[in-house]
C-alpha cells in the first residue's frame, strides 16, 4: 500500500515514525510533503523517508494520504489537492475540521476518513479516534485500523464525537504535562531536592497507571485504596476539591472542545 503525509510537524513526525516499522517490513511504501524548507532538511537527516518536492509529487501513486497540517491552512491546501485526489483515501487529522468541509473543496470521489492521535504516538502509546466519512465502509475502517494500530489504541467513533475527542484525548498529553509539572513543583515547595521530586512523580504515576491496568478497577475505587480515615491524603483531597480542581478540569475540557468546534469556522 502506497501511502503519503503531507504537513510534517509535531504530530506529523509522531504518525510518521510510528509507521516506520510497516515500512521497514515492506508492508507500506511512504513518501512524506512538507512545505517548509528547515522542516525538510531536519527531517531528511533523521528519517530515511523520501520527501516529495510538491503537493503535485506526493499525490502520485498513492493509495492513502495522510493530512497533518493546521486547522487553519486546510482550506487552502485542499483547493490546491481539489480534483488531483480521485478516489484516494483521505486521512484527516485537523481538529475541527468536518468531513463534510473536506468533501466540497476535494473531487466527490475521495474517501474521507477523520482521525484524531494524539502525542504518546511517538511512542506506540497513542490514543487514535477515528470516523468515517463519504465514500467510506468496512475496507477503509480495515485500512484504517490496520495503518494505525502500531501507534496505539484504535477507536472508532461517530463524527458528532470528534470534538469531545479532540479536547479529552487529543489534548489529553498537555493536562496530564501539567498536573506532572505541578505534583513536581509541590515536591520542591515541601523541601524535596527537585530531581528527586521528579523521579518520584514519574514512577508513581507510572506504578499508578499499571495498576489501574492491572485491577480494572474505577478511579473512585483506586483512591479509597490510598485514603485512610484521618490521614495524609484525605488531607490533600480535601485541598484540592476546596479549590475546585475537577471543575476546573472540566472547564478546560469543554473550552477545548468548543474551541474545536469554533475552528472549522475560521
Amino acid at each position: 500500500m502506497k501511502c503519503g503525509i503531507i504537513g510534517l510537524g509535531k504530530m506529523g513526525e509522531a504518525i510518521l515514525k510510528g509507521l516506520l516499522p510497516q515500512v521497514q517490513e515492506g508492508e507500506i511504501t511512504l513518501a512524506g510533503y512538507e512545505v517548509s524548507d528547515q522542516r525538510r532538511r531536519e527531517l531528511e537527516g533523521r528519517y530515511p523517508l523520501p520527501l516529495a518536492s510538491s503537493l503535485q509529487e506526493v499525490l502520485k501513486g498513492t493509495e492513502v494520504i495522510l493530512i497533518a497540517v493546521k486547522p487553519q491552512q486546510m482550506d487552502t491546501l485542499l483547493t490546491e489537492m481539489g480534483d488531483l485526489v480521485g478516489g484516494k483515501l483521505l486521512l484527516s487529522i485537523a481538529a475541527g475540521i468536518p468531513s463534510s468541509f473536506i468533501q466540497k473543496r476535494v473531487s466527490s470521489h475521495a474517501r474521507i476518513v477523520r482521525v484524531m492521535p494524539n502525542t504518546p504516538a511517538l511512542v506506540g502509546e497513542g490514543a487514535l479516534a477515528y470516523a468515517l466519512g463519504p465514500n467510506t465502509g468496512s475496507n477503509e475502517r480495515e485500512i484504517v485500523e490496520k495503518l494505525l494500530s502500531p501507534l496505539g489504541i484504535v477507536i472508532e467513533v461517530a463524527e458528532d464525537l470528534m470534538d469531545a475527542v479532540t479536547a479529552l484525548s487529543g489534548s489529553g498529553p498537555a493536562y496530564v504535562f501539567l498536573f506532572l509539572q505541578a505534583l513536581s513543583e509541590a515536591g520542591v515547595k515541601v523541601g524535596l531536592p527537585r530531581d528527586l521530586a521528579h523521579t518520584l512523580i514519574l514512577q508513581t504515576v507510572k506504578g499508578s497507571l499499571r495498576l489501574l491496568e492491572e485491577l480494572k478497577g474505577h478511579p473512585a475505587l483506586m483512591m479509597e485504596m490510598v485514603t485512610s480515615p484521618g490521614g495524609t491524603t484525605i488531607a490533600a483531597l480535601h485541598a484540592m476539591e476546596r479549590a475546585g480542581i475537577r471543575g476546573i478540569i472540566m472547564d478546560g475540557v469543554e473550552a477545548a472542545a468548543q474551541r474545536s468546534k469554533e475552528l472549522a469556522k475560521e
